[in-house]
Parts: C-alpha cells; structure tokens; sequence
C-alpha cells in the first residue's frame, strides 16, 4: 500500500509539478471561483429563485471535471508524448496498480475544488447543509470523485487511440455539464436523454446531496451513493479491459509510442 501511494503521488506530482504556485492558485482557486459564481448568477437570473443551495451542489460537483476529465484524460497520452509509455508497458509491475495509481490523488485534489466551489457558494449565496449531515455530505463528495476518475481513467486510455485528445475531452465535459442535472434539471431534459444521463458519473452524486441539503430519506441517498460507486468501478473495469487490449494490439503491430 506504501508503495502504492507513492507510485501515486509522483504520478500526480510528475502531471503538475512544472506549475508555479501562480499558475496553480489561478487554476485550483480563482478559476473555480469564478465559474461558480457565473453559473450561479445565471441559474438565479434564468430561474427566478433565491434557494441556490440546489444550484450552488450541482455546480460545486461539476468543477471536478478540470481534474478528473483534463487532469486525468490526458494522463496516457502524456506518456506516450514523453517517450515512457513503453516503459510502464515493458515493466513487470502489476499493470492495474500503475493504472489505478493514476487517479488516487486526483480524488483528493478534485474533492479540494469541490470544497472552494462550495465555500464560493457559502459566502456569497448562503449556501447550508445541516451539521449533523456534514459527514454524510462529506461521504457523497468522495464518492462522487471516486465516480469521476473512473471516468477520467477510461477516457485516458481511448485518448491512445486518437491523435486529438482535447476534441473528445471537451465533448464529453459539455456532456457532463448538460446531462448531470447541474445547471438544466434533468425533468426537463427528453426522456432518452434522462435514461442516458443516469449512466454517467455525477449525475446520483448531485441528485444525492441535494436530497441529503433537503432532508431526504437516508435510504435513498445511500441507494443513490451505491449507485455512483458502482458506476465507478464499471468504467475503471472497461478502461482497464481497454488498456489491456489496446497494449496487445499495439505490441503486435509495433505502434506502441506512435498513433
């Protein structure tokens, strides 16, 4: 386990050591900051309402896309600009630790982003969850990253695939935007596009921590955690089937560091 983090954090550290502390207090607090309170502004304009907490919840949780679909999505192919791609296939490590390693850090740092977006919301349009379900809430948040880098992860390994990351990585965060219930409620939404939305991260995370904000019934809100984790693990599982596949593939016809 020991070295198992420490495979981690040099993963994390080697994606965004190069950052100066400018560079990263703008990323990690100005930006999210910013994002909040136009999202915000907009949903209260659009709306006409001044119970944000819903609102102030779906966009909190959708910040983690910079980490979790960016951060992450582009961890692979990273490798493969870099020249060491061939390194981490050519080594007898066990293949799914160097995979998972990937996104462990990322869960901290996503949950820190989600953390600013909400004291944002807090100070500014009196954000509240009640104290005795503060750690409830806390629980959902670390779920819902868990979620969030399954995703990141499986993205990561298509972007072997393709010479232009940043087309699909862009794509599917609009996506995330629009069918996770953050900023367009979900009920309105048409009826295929609702079904579509309940198979992707986030969406059960939002939905739950609103209800745990409103007082919902704890039965719900853990059938809802149960849900994003398990949406979770099936994207690490399909990532990593597509890892294995790809790197078979790629061996075979000797196009391992090349598209």
């Amino acid at each position: 386990m020991k070295r198992f983090i420490r495979q981690s954090l040099f993963s994390f550290k080697s994606l965004f050591g190069y950052l100066s502390p400018k560079t990263y207090l703008l990323m990690k607090i100005i930006d999210p900051m910013l994002q909040m309170i136009y999202f915000s502004l907009l949903i209260k304009f659009v709306y006409k309402t001044n119970d944000m907490t819903p609102w102030i919840i779906g966009n909190a949780f959708i910040l983690c896309c910079r980490n979790t679909v960016f951060g992450i999505g582009t961890s692979l192919i990273g490798e493969r600009y870099s020249g060491t791609l061939k390194l981490i296939i050519g080594s007898p490590a066990n293949k799914f630790k160097v995979f998972m390693s990937r996104g462990i850090f990322h869960i901290i740092d996503s949950a820190i982003t989600v953390t600013i977006g909400l004291i944002t919301g807090y100070l500014i349009f009196n954000f509240y969850i009640p104290i005795d379900r503060l750690m409830i809430f806390i629980l959902s948040v670390l779920v819902c990253m868990f979620s969030a880098v399954g995703l990141g992860l499986c993205i990561s390994v298509f972007g072997l695939l393709t010479r232009d990351i940043h087309l699909f990585l862009n794509t599917i965060s609009m996506l995330l935007f629009a069918l996770t219930g953050a900023i367009f409620p979900l009920e309105r939404l048409p009826l295929f596009l609702s079904k579509i939305a309940y198979l992707l991260p986030i969406t059960r995370s939002i939905e739950c921590a609103r209800l745990i904000a409103s007082g919902g019934e704890l039965s719900r809100i853990l059938r809802l955690m149960g849900g994003e984790m398990l949406i979770g693990i099936i994207f690490i599982v399909f990532g990593y089937v597509v890892l294995n596949i790809v790197e078979k593939i790629s061996i075979n016809k000797a196009t391992l560091d090349i598209y």
